[in-house]
């Protein structure tokens, strides 16, 4: 797994790829966790693009982040997963509990609109 981290103001895009399994997930949970952790950011941007698979392990840090994020009010937002993340996603429907978008200029358009919109 390779992570790079993109922060512009309070949002950060984390580009990560190659998988996150059993060696890797410790290391994600906890860059997820401290980029969402009180204080930090209002807005995470996960960029799937490169990310070929994603453990249980993984996939629960994503939830926590969105949750956490949630509860600021903020967001925890994934975009552009590959054909096999995505079908995780689907068959463990994570899809209908991580708001998820096709690219990543639709999940920051996303931010822009609610900032724009109030939300």
């Amino acid at each position: 797994m390779q992570v790079e981290e993109i922060q512009s103001g309070s949002t950060l895009v984390m580009v990560v790829s190659g998988r996150v399994d059993a060696s890797t997930a410790a290391e994600f949970e906890t860059r997820l966790a401290g980029w969402t952790r009180p204080g930090a950011l209002s807005a995470v941007v996960l960029d799937a693009t490169e990310l070929t698979y994603i453990a249980s392990r993984g996939l629960r840090a994503m939830l926590h982040a969105t949750r956490t994020l949630a509860g600021k009010p903020g967001r925890f937002l994934v975009c552009a997963p590959t054909a096999n993340v995505r079908s995780l996603l689907e068959v463990t429907g994570f899809d209908q509990l991580l708001e998820v978008h096709p690219t990543r200029a639709a999940a920051l358009s996303a931010l822009e609109q609610a900032v724009d919109t109030g939300d």
